[in-house]
């Protein structure tokens, strides 16, 4: 269950993202800089040790959705977590060595995912899905997008929270960084499952990852927690362009 927004910019773009998850899942832990074959990437993390979204010093960003309006051939079982996948592919040098580290993972007993790619180099968005069953893959023009999914149905996630989107669009009054952040706080028509800023009795977003990449490098403010409630970021990891194994990451309290 998330939401994601995806803006270029001049030379970059900014990304904003809700996760959305039970109330009773553990905390997550915020973004810091690791080590992956190929790249220095920036993420937060699972205490499992997955992820759902993260950057690397290339200026690639992949982001994971759960797929849940399509039914498993395994009935649902959770058999291997789709946290990991980012993992293995956010190393990449560009969409085409991304493409081929994907083509060689083995998804079976992997529950469905939608698996968003931003590749700054070639100015180009796509999106791998998989049903459970086969891959499928999509291909994006260098322009705003946005990405919804709800446990309850990622259907009615895409019209109501769409239909928030389009508004927003028509009123640009604010700065980029602050729209996109407005825009994940936000509670039109009503606070419910299927607001950008998710409340339920059982689920809530639970924590707002914003990516601001250009200029010299990447960086990732995180807040935890339900993004309407504060403008304060618990947290900030910084990547420069081309960076390399570093033993003292920057990983700033912003408390």
């Amino acid at each position: 269950m998330c939401t994601l927004t995806f803006v270029p910019t001049e030379d970059g773009y900014v990304v904003g993202m809700n996760r959305d998850e039970k109330l009773t899942r553990p905390h997550a832990l915020p973004p810091d800089r690791f080590d992956s074959p190929g790249a220095t990437a920036v993420f937060p993390r699972e205490n499992s040790g997955g992820t759902w979204i993260g950057c690397n010093s290339r200026g690639n960003l992949l982001a994971l959705l759960n797929w849940n309006d399509v039914v498993p051939p395994f009935g649902g079982a959770t058999l291997r977590s789709r946290g990991v996948l980012i993992l293995e592919l956010v190393g990449g040098d560009d969409l085409t060595d991304t493409h081929v580290r994907y083509a060689q993972l083995d998804l079976s007993g992997v529950l469905p995912f939608r698996l968003v790619g931003v590749f700054l180099g070639e100015s180009v968005i796509t999106e791998w899905r998989w049903d459970g069953r086969r891959r499928q893959e999509f291909k994006f023009e260098w322009g705003k997008r946005h990405w919804f999914s709800s446990s309850v149905s990622d259907a009615l996630a895409q019209r109501g929270r769409g239909r928030t989107c389009e508004k927003a669009e028509r009123d640009r009054s604010m700065e980029l960084v602050s729209w996109v952040r407005n825009l994940h706080q936000s509670h039109d028509a009503v606070p419910g499952p299927f607001s950008i800023c998710v409340h339920r009795k059982d689920a809530a977003t639970v924590s707002y990852t914003e990516v601001r990449c250009g200029g010299e490098g990447i960086s990732m403010s995180y807040r935890s927690g339900s993004p309407c409630l504060t403008d304060v970021f618990d947290s900030e990891a910084s990547l420069a362009f081309g960076a390399t194994r570093n033993p003292n990451p920057v990983n700033e309290s912003c408390a």
